[in-house]
C-alpha cells in the first residue's frame, strides 16, 4: 500500500539532486495558491451550509422537514466533474436560462447583455459547495442527534434567544463534527481534476496531470505529488490536534429524541426556502440538466457508446470491489490480533483514501512499468518470449490502484463489523467442534456478510465514480463511463455525455440510499 508514495518521496527527491526541479519550483507557488483559496473558500461555504441545514432539521418543524433530513444528503451521489459539466451547460451561453433571458430583452449576442462567467473561480466554488456541503451536513446532523439538549433547554430558560443560543451553545458545541465535515471537503477538493480542469483552475491535481502528460516530467511531477502527500497529511494533524484531548458530548438518554421547535410564520418559509435551494442547488440542477440531454440526445449512438463503456465500467468495479473487500476483511482480522504496532501499520495503509487519485496513479506508473520490464527481460531469458506490458498496460494497474484508494472504505466497514459481532459465536463454534474452514464459511463469513455486501456495494460505486487515477492508468482503447464523460466534455460534446454520466449519478444514489435506510433503522 505504501509502494506508491514510496516511490514518488524517491523520485521527487532524485530530481532534486539532479537539479532538474526547476518546473516544479516554477509552478509550486501557483499550484498551491489556487489549491489553497480553493479548498479554504469551499471549506467556509460548505461548512456554512451544512451546518445550517443540519441545526434546522434537527432542531425545527417546517414544511417537508422528514423529506429533507434525508433529501439534503442525495448530492453525494453527483461527482464534482460532473456537477460543474452540468452546471455550465444549465447557465452556459446556449443554455435554458441565457436562452430564456435573450428571449425577455431581445439580445442575440453576449455582447448586448450581461451574465456572470460560470466558468470562474467563484463559479468553481459555488458548484463544488453544492455537491460537498453534504459531508458537513450528514457530520453534524449525526452529531446533533446524538447530543444532550439539556444545554439548549438551559440557555433558552436563562433568557437566550434562537438564534444566541445557536452561536453560544450548538456551534461551538458541533466543532469536532463541523471540522471533520470540512476536512473531508477539502480533501475533495485536492483529489478533484475535472472540474478544475474545466473551471480553467490551476489546482495542483490539475499541474500534476498536465506536467506527467503534456511534458513528460516525471521528476516534476513526483515533487507536486509529493507536496498534495505533504498538505493532506498537515490537514489531518490538524484536524486531530483540534478535538485532541477536548469532550463535546454531553449523556442524554437514547429514548428520548432531541425536542424540536414549531416554527411559525416567515420563519417556517425561510427554513424551507434554505433546504430547497440546497437541494435544488447540489442534486436538482445537475440531475434535472443532465436526464434533459440524455433524453434528447437518446439514439443508437449514444446508447451503443454508453454499453461499450458501462461493459468495462462494470468488469473493473466488480473485480475491484472483490480485491478491495477481501484485503480489507484480511486487515480487519489481522487487526483484531495485532499488536499496538501492527494496527498501526493497518492503520497507515488505509491512508490511500485521503490521498488524490492523480497522486497514487502516478506514483505506480514507474514501479509497474520497471516490474514489466524485469518479468520481460526474465521470460526472454528462459524462454525467448517477451510477454509485452502485463502490470502497467492492462486492468491490473487499475486493481492495484483502486485497492490502495478504497481500502479504508471496506476496512472501515468490516472491522466495526467484526467489533460489534464479538468472538462469542466463533468461541461457541469452536466448542461444537468446527474449525478453521469450516468456522469460516459456516459462522464467520456469514455472520459478517451483511457489512461484507454493504462495503462491496461502497467499494463498487467509488470506483465507478473515479476518474483521475482511471484516466492516468486505464489500457490503451478501454473507456470507463467516466473517462467518457470527461473527454466527451473536453471537447465541447456534453450532450453526447449526458446518458453515461446519468448512469454515474445514479450509480451514486445507491450507497446514499442504502446509507439513509440504515440511518432510519437506527433511530430510536
Amino acid at each position: 500500500m505504501g509502494l506508491p508514495i514510496g516511490w514518488l518521496g524517491w523520485s521527487a527527491l532524485g530530481a532534486i539532486a539532479s537539479g532538474s526541479n526547476v518546473l516544479a519550483v516554477t509552478m509550486l507557488p501557483t499550484a498551491l495558491r489556487e489549491t489553497g483559496w480553493l479548498m479554504v473558500s469551499v471549506g467556509l461555504a460548505t461548512g456554512c451550509a451544512g451546518l445550517v441545514a443540519a441545526w434546522l432539521v434537527t432542531h425545527y418543524e417546517f414544511p417537508l422537514r422528514r423529506v429533507f433530513d434525508w433529501a439534503l444528503v442525495l448530492p453525494l451521489a453527483v461527482p464534482t466533474y460532473l456537477a460543474a459539466y452540468s452546471y455550465v451547460e444549465f447557465l452556459g451561453f446556449p443554455g435554458p436560462i441565457q436562452t430564456a433571458l435573450r428571449g425577455l430583452n431581445g439580445a442575440t449576442t453576449l455582447q448586448e447583455y450581461w451574465f456572470p462567467d460560470i466558468r470562474s473561480r467563484w463559479g468553481a466554488v459555488i458548484v463544488m459547495s453544492s455537491v460537498l456541503y453534504p459531508y458537513v451536513y450528514v457530520a453534524c446532523r449525526a452529531f446533533f442527534l446524538m447530543q444532550s439538549t439539556s444545554l439548549n433547554i438551559a440557555a433558552r430558560t436563562l433568557g437566550a434567544g434562537s438564534m444566541r443560543t445557536f452561536f453560544s451553545v450548538t456551534l461551538p458545541l458541533s466543532r469536532p463534527a463541523l471540522v471533520v465535515g470540512i476536512t473531508l471537503a477539502m480533501m475533495e477538493v485536492v483529489n478533484d481534476l475535472g472540474a478544475v480542469q474545466y473551471f480553467g483552475i490551476n489546482a495542483i491535481t490539475a499541474i500534476i496531470y498536465s506536467t506527467w502528460i503534456n511534458r513528460s516530467d516525471f521528476g516534476g511531477a513526483a515533487q507536486l505529488a509529493v507536496t498534495v502527500v505533504l498538505v493532506i497529511g498537515l490537514l489531518i494533524a490538524a484536524e486531530q490536534r483540534a478535538r485532541h484531548d477536548r469532550v463535546y458530548l454531553g449523556r442524554r438518554d437514547s429514548r428520548v429524541p432531541p425536542a424540536r421547535e414549531y416554527l411559525m410564520g416567515p420563519q417556517r418559509w425561510l427554513a424551507f426556502g434554505f433546504c430547497l435551494v440546497l437541494l435544488a442547488l447540489g442534486f436538482g440542477i445537475p440531475v434535472g440538466q443532465l436526464s434533459y440531454l440524455a433524453l434528447r440526445g437518446l439514439g443508437p449512438g449514444s446508447l451503443g457508446q454508453t454499453v461499450t463503456a458501462l461493459i468495462p465500467t462494470l468488469i473493473l468495479a466488480g473485480l475491484g470491489a472483490l480485491i478491495t473487500v477481501l484485503v480489507g476483511l484480511v486487515a480487519a482480522k489481522l487487526a483484531q490480533r495485532s499488536g499496538p504496532t501492527g494496527r498501526g501499520a493497518i492503520r497507515l495503509a488505509t491512508l490511500g483514501y485521503a490521498i488524490p487519485g492523480t497522486v497514487l496513479a502516478l506514483g505506480l506508473l514507474q514501479p509497474l512499468g520497471q516490474a514489466d520490464l524485469w518479468f520481460n527481460r526474465m521470460t526472454m531469458a528462459l524462454a525467448g518470449w517477451r510477454p509485452g506490458l502485463i502490470l502497467s498496460g492492462s486492468m491490473a494497474a487499475l486493481l492495484y490502484v483502486y485497492t490502495v484508494r478504497f481500502l479504508a472504505v471496506s476496512h472501515s466497514t468490516l472491522d466495526a463489523a467484526i467489533k460489534k459481532r464479538g468472538d462469542a459465536m466463533l468461541d461457541a463454534g469452536r466448542v461444537l467442534g468446527e474449525r478453521r474452514l469450516g468456522l469460516l464459511l459456516r459462522i464467520d463469513l456469514p455472520t459478517l456478510m451483511p457489512a461484507i455486501l454493504s462495503a462491496g456495494t461502497l467499494v463498487f460505486v467509488e470506483i465507478v465514480k473515479e476518474l483521475p487515477a482511471t484516466l492516468l492508468l486505464r489500457p490503451l482503447g478501454v473507456d470507463t463511463l467516466a473517462t467518457l464523460v470527461y473527454s466527451r466534455a473536453n471537447v465541447g460534446l456534453f450532450a453526447q455525455a449526458a446518458l453515461p454520466a446519468l448512469f454515474i449519478v445514479l450509480a451514486g444514489l445507491i450507497p446514499v440510499i442504502l446509507a439513509t435506510r440504515l440511518g432510519d433503522r437506527r433511530k430510536v
